[in-house]
């Protein structure tokens, strides 16, 4: 019994001592060889676009423009037969409208084949003419420079040539500015109302 105490103990000993020896640690070896990097991974599929934004509210339209002349006549009278201090013409479309408001252009066509605007000098120089109108009517008075009567013969005037230009601006107790309105507009475009021709191919109207 002895004995196998003291054979116990021995081996209780030696064992003691292996794992005395196992558990003791060893030096740090050298770091290893670093690993090559893996391939990068596939891209990930786009996502989907959002939702188109709310359009603006429109902005405000702006104002129009003022219209152009609405209306330009011409009106030609035969006054070949007339003779005397006067031409007297009655003309419908002269209305109260247009006396306060529009324009109205006079010429005379003469003997020599020239037109000459009213009121103005005459064809040869010798006299002066003065143009009225009211409602419903339109005169042409013959005068010598120093004022007296001077009296055409027939054949001098030819005719009687009226351009009535209504103006965009027609308001009633405004006929300066309607009137000037119009005017202004001819001069800006450098035509010259003393040329009957001028004036029509403005307006791109007939003879």
């Amino acid at each position: 019994m002895k004995t196998k105490m003291k054979f116990m103990m021995s081996l209780i000993m030696v064992l003691s001592i292996a794992i005395t020896s196992c558990s003791k640690e060893g030096d740090i070896g050298p770091a290893g060889v670093a690993g090559t990097n893996g391939a990068d991974g596939t891209d990930g599929i786009d996502g989907v676009d959002g939702a188109d934004g709310i359009d603006g509210v429109d902005g405000t339209d702006g104002v129009d423009g003022a219209d152009g002349n609405a209306n330009v006549e011409t009106y030609v009278f035969d006054t070949s037969d007339v003779a005397g201090t006067i031409i007297s013409l009655s003309v419908p479309a002269i209305t109260q409208t247009v006396l306060d408001n529009d324009v109205i252009l006079s010429y005379i066509a003469a003997s020599n084949n020239f037109t000459y605007q009213t009121p103005g000098g005459g064809p040869t120089g010798d006299y002066i003419t003065r143009a009225y109108e009211e409602v419903g009517n339109f005169y042409i008075n013959f005068h010598n420079w120093d004022g007296t009567s001077y009296s055409i013969v027939a054949g001098d005037i030819l005719a009687v040539k009226l351009i009535i230009i209504e103006s965009s601006n027609t308001i009633a107790g405004k006929q300066s500015s309607s009137k000037q309105t119009v005017l202004n507009e001819l001069a800006n475009a450098g035509v010259d109302v003393d040329d009957y021709h001028a004036v029509l191919d403005y307006y791109e109207l007939n003879n």
